[in-house]
Parts: C-alpha cells; structure tokens; sequence
C-alpha cells in the first residue's frame, strides 16, 4: 500500500531534483547516529522522480514522497549541518516498515450447543 510522507519544505526545484529543508524528525530517520543540533539548517536533495504526483512541488510548500516508488535503492543527498558538505541517505530510511508477512487466522471457537 502506496502513501505520501511530508519531509520539509521546498526551497528549490531543479529538473531532477528538489531541495527541501529538513528538520530533526527526518534528519534522525536518515542518520540515526548524527549529532545534529538544530531545526532549519539541514538540507536533503531528493530525485524529483520520488515526489509525489498528488502534490505540486511549490517553493515554500511541503514536499511529499510518494511511498510506492522508493526502493531500497533510492538515494538523497543530506547536508545536516547546512554547511554545503552532502553525504549519501538511504530514503527508504523515511518509509515506515510494514510487515508483509499476513497474520495467521484465529482458531475458531465452535459453540457447545449440548
């Protein structure tokens, strides 16, 4: 099941890409290790591609996702401290991870009619 997940605001839109500022909910998704300190430096570049068609990217606006089309593979770029030096993020950190194994069934009670 495909959704859409907000991760910022939009401060730029390129032909392939969108560059959305990020806060520490994202930022702790994607680097769960970092020491990051602040709200409203961070910046992560996503492919365009990822967006979602059921929200127009507008600068300024809230950038969504399109679950469905991240794979383990879907790559961003993150600057946490604001300071132009990008590392690699794995996007699919951002998709929540839903079980695809289907519950078994529970044994039936049959009534006793005696």
């Amino acid at each position: 099941m495909a959704f859409d997940v907000g991760i910022g605001k939009c401060r730029s839109v390129s032909s392939d890409s969108v560059e959305v500022w990020v806060d520490g909910s994202i930022v702790r998704r994607l680097v769960p290790e970092t020491k990051w300190q602040r709200d409203g430096i961070s910046v992560l570049h996503v492919p365009s591609k990822l967006c979602s068609a059921r929200h127009p990217l507008t600068v300024g606006e809230e950038v969504f996702l399109d679950t469905g089309l991240i794979n383990a593979n879907s790559m961003g770029k993150l600057d946490v401290a604001g300071g132009g030096e990008f590392a690699k993020a794995r996007l699919s950190m951002l998709v929540p991870t839903i079980d695809p194994t289907p519950t078994p069934p529970q044994p039936s009670r049959k009534a006793s009619w005696r």
